[in-house]
């Protein structure tokens, strides 16, 4: 079977997945069967298909941006009830794209061990970027719904009789670790080979945030978390990435895979042109782009390519000075005539004008160098004493290629703890961190996210997901999320 019949008939698949299993996933026989895994271009065609699968599940707000600060209501409206945080068990979220995504990893994981390789480093390549990602799956399980249920095996019978229950937390975390330490093991080389794929310096970045999130949000107590994940994130520092001298190049398409890039989804038009940034950026339908003055200047699209449910928040464009030089990349005011500024859009992915209409078809960047340099900050900061200088000045390395200079501000733990959180608010805006940010800050004490976020202001809405009413239909084994 030749890749391009994988992908059309992965695609097929998982268009006919309905809602009607233990996980929302119906069994995936037309690829799984004994005919197809037999050789080793079998597993790397699944894998390329399996890669495009996981790019659906990165690109989108809700996980990243949704339930964070930095957006609110665009000129198109219609925010999603996450954002608004408007929860419950009618109106919430299902986890069938992320189960759906850990189906064909799991299919690798299963399949690829009893298939002949010539090049035995190719295979524990392949099998190292499927455990990367299914940990990367259930981090991302964890981040939203705290318990989870645990599948180790593809759903390939249709046998429904098995219906599994959620884990706790721990035991979520506990697969993450174990998960990322067999890729670690597998992984053939400490460099970067492809950018577009998972390497031994991505798991590292998301073995750190693990351990990170272990420690602050599930409070495990152990500060070897903090020791480990700092550990973790040196080795990353000496992978050969650098910091790019100017902002805007991290992210225009013209500088794609640049020096700072550790993992990015690889996006390009005709193929895969509409970045979830569309989602925050404006469109002439409105109606509003031909009265500004600045039109030139914005990175709209003519039609419905862009489709502005969202714009940066007052609270993103206030947290920048006018000296940062990081603002005008991170958003763009349309101003009128009369200097009246008629919206806000992102400027950060600005995508390619072509013949018909401007397509956003930037990268999605996954991991970079300045999110490992804040994080490493953020740990040290934790650990205390003599770390917090050390934490200062890798702050510093961001703040300076932004023109803003080396902090200044009070050095205790705390006030260094919440500096590093602004300044990753301010480096990574809109790159699908906010949310996780907020939730360690939160559980290390140095916010309350409840005070935090505008929307969840006065609110007791619970900071994980609620199990809904259809995900119960299905598996009367789901437990209800607490708080709802």
């Amino acid at each position: 079977m030749n890749l391009k019949r994988f992908i059309y008939l992965g695609a097929l698949a998982l268009s006919l997945s309905a809602c009607e299993s233990q996980l929302e996933i119906d069994p995936i026989s037309d690829i799984s069967n004994a005919n197809y895994w037999q050789s080793s271009s079998d597993v790397e065609g699944y894998l390329t298909g399996t890669y495009s699968n996981f790019r659906s599940l990165i690109d989108r707000v809700t996980y990243g941006e949704d339930r964070g600060d930095a957006l609110q209501p665009g000129s198109r409206g219609g925010v999603s009830r996450a954002h608004t945080q408007r929860l419950d068990n009618e109106n919430g979220y299902d986890w069938k794209v992320i189960f759906t995504n850990l189906h064909h990893v799991n299919m690798i994981i299963k399949n690829t061990p009893a298939i002949s390789f010539s090049d035995q480093n190719a295979k524990n390549r392949i099998l190292a970027q499927a455990y990367t990602m299914r940990a990367h799956d259930y981090m991302l399980l964890l981040q939203m719904w705290g318990d989870a249920p645990i599948v180790l095996n593809p759903t390939e019978t249709a046998d429904k009789s098995t219906k599994p229950s959620r884990q706790p937390k721990e035991a979520v975390m506990a697969q993450v670790l174990s998960d990322l330490e067999t890729a670690l093991s597998l992984f053939p080389q400490s460099s970067i080979p492809n950018k577009y794929r998972i390497s031994r310096p991505s798991a590292l970045m998301l073995k750190a945030e693990a351990l990170a999130w272990n420690y602050t949000v599930l409070k495990s107590g152990d500060k070897q978390n903090l020791t480990d994940a700092i550990a973790c994130l040196d080795e990353v520092e000496q992978c050969g990435v650098k910091l790019v001298d100017n902002y805007a190049d991290i992210f225009d398409v013209s500088h794609r895979l640049n020096s700072e890039i550790i993992f990015a989804i690889y996006v390009r038009f005709g193929e895969y042109d509409s970045m979830y940034a569309l989602n925050f950026t404006e469109s002439a339908v409105q109606g509003q782009v031909g009265s500004a003055v600045n039109k030139d200047q914005i990175p709209y699209s003519n039609g419905n390519i862009a489709a502005p449910y969202y714009a940066p928040s007052a609270k993103i464009k206030a947290a920048f000075t006018s000296a940062d030089k990081r603002k005008p990349v991170c958003f763009i005011e349309g101003i009128n005539k009369d200097g009246k500024v008629l919206f806000t859009c992102q400027n950060k992915f600005r995508g390619t004008p072509y013949e018909k209409d401007r397509y956003y078809d930037n990268d999605i960047v996954v991991y970079r160098l300045a999110d490992a340099h804040l994080l490493k900050a953020e740990l040290l900061c934790y650990l205390g004493g003599g770390n917090v200088p050390t934490a200062v000045s890798l702050m510093n390395k961001t703040r300076n290629r932004a023109g803003i200079g080396d902090y200044s501000g009070p050095t205790d733990q705390t006030s260094v703890q919440r500096a590093i959180l602004d300044e990753r608010f301010l480096e990574l805006c809109f790159e699908l961190k906010r949310w996780p940010d907020l939730m360690r800050a939160h559980g290390a004490g140095t916010i309350n996210v409840y005070n935090e976020v505008p929307n969840l202001n006065g609110k007791s809405t619970p900071l994980y997901f609620p199990i809904t009413l259809n995900m119960r239909d299905y598996n009367e084994n789901l437990t209800q999320t607490e708080g709802y």
